[in-house]
């Protein structure tokens, strides 16, 4: 167990067991959380987008055919602001908080995406139900959720789909908020060369060991699903080959942009705050678990010789109105990538 993780353990599994808690409302998604109906896709299918709504001018909903997840999966798309030649995707990934059903990052009190890329010459793309899954592929089928094979969905399925729908220019970059950032470095480095950049917003990233067993089955703790379902036996092969830091140097070459706040209240916590003591309480030491976790992989990445911008303000808790600030942050970074 790596040493300052294993004196945050305990405070991190309170933290979660708080937000698990139904008393508190901060908007985690829960067990019981009603998951939409199903499209059935056959294994044996090719990945398709087999529909597309417009929700406005530049925001569209594709229902994209996946043969591995055995169904069809919802993901929205906010196209460049000049679509007048190739742009490069983002790809943006929600955190535990995230819906079954939505994206966080395009509600406006939450991300509020659509606002700042409203001049960014970039396709974002938020795919849809990921929560408490980690954004890989799972040994056995979910027990809420059913075939949960977002790895491949992410890395081989989707990206060719959209590349040919709105006629990128084949740079692509990936980045997530807290579960979501885990697995954005998690699918950066196990697919070198797909994505130019990756961009992780207040994650802890350490899977391997006790305190790492541990954090991983407070992750996937949605729909009582455990490490084990997702990866096997704990310490087996599975688990192994996603240990992000024995694999940093596999992100050489890949612009890391890395960010956490320090636990304290700052600028966006006021006596109007809704559940103020909630938010400076559960979400600080949420937001202190990532700072820890954070230092740490940006040792051990600068360590491997990877390029990491890493941000890690005085104050901030694990909430949305830091990670709109981080985002805007991590945008020339992500910029200079995408060219």
């Amino acid at each position: 167990m790596r040493g300052p993780l294993r004196m945050l353990v305990p405070a991190l599994a309170l933290a979660s067991a708080l937000l698990l808690s139904p008393a508190v409302g901060v908007g985690l998604a829960r067990a019981d959380d009603v998951v939409p109906p199903r499209v059935p896709v056959a294994a044996d299918a090719a990945p398709a987008i087999v529909g597309e709504t417009a929700l406005s001018d530049r925001l569209v909903l594709l229902q994209v055919a996946s043969p591995a997840m055995r169904r069809v999966v919802p993901v929205k798309v906010l196209k460049a602001a000049d679509g007048s030649r190739p742009r490069g995707a983002y790809y943006l990934l929600d955190g535990n908080s995230g819906r079954v059903d939505d994206t966080n990052w395009l509600d406006p009190a939450d991300g509020d995406a659509q606002a700042f890329f409203a001049d960014k010459n970039v396709n974002v793309v938020f795919p849809i139900g990921g929560t408490g899954t980690m954004y890989t592929d799972w040994q056995q089928d979910h027990p809420k959720f059913g075939r949960v094979k977002w790895e491949t969905f992410l890395t081989e399925e989707l990206p060719p789909l959209i590349d040919a729908r709105f006629h990128t220019d084949g740079r692509n970059a990936i980045g997530g908020i807290s579960m979501g950032a885990e697995a954005a470095v998690m699918l950066a480095e196990r697919h070198p060369g797909l994505y130019r950049a990756v961009a992780g917003y207040s994650g802890c990233y350490q899977t391997m060991g006790a305190a790492g067993e541990l954090l991983t089955d407070l992750v996937v703790i949605n729909g009582n699903a455990s490490g084990a379902q997702m990866w096997g036996p704990p310490g087996g092969p599975d688990w192994r080959a996603h240990d992000i830091f024995a694999g940093a140097a596999k992100l050489r070459g890949t612009a890391v942009y890395l960010s956490s706040g320090s636990g304290l209240p700052g600028p966006h916590e006021t006596l109007q705050t809704p559940n103020l003591l909630q938010v400076v309480t559960t979400g600080g030491v949420l937001e202190f678990g990532s700072n820890v976790c954070t230092d740490q992989l940006t040792g051990a990445l600068r360590s491997a010789g990877v390029d990491v911008t890493r941000s890690a303000t005085p104050v901030g808790v694990h909430a949305w109105a830091y990670w709109r600030d981080e985002l805007a942050r991590s945008w020339p970074t992500l910029q200079r990538a995408l060219g």
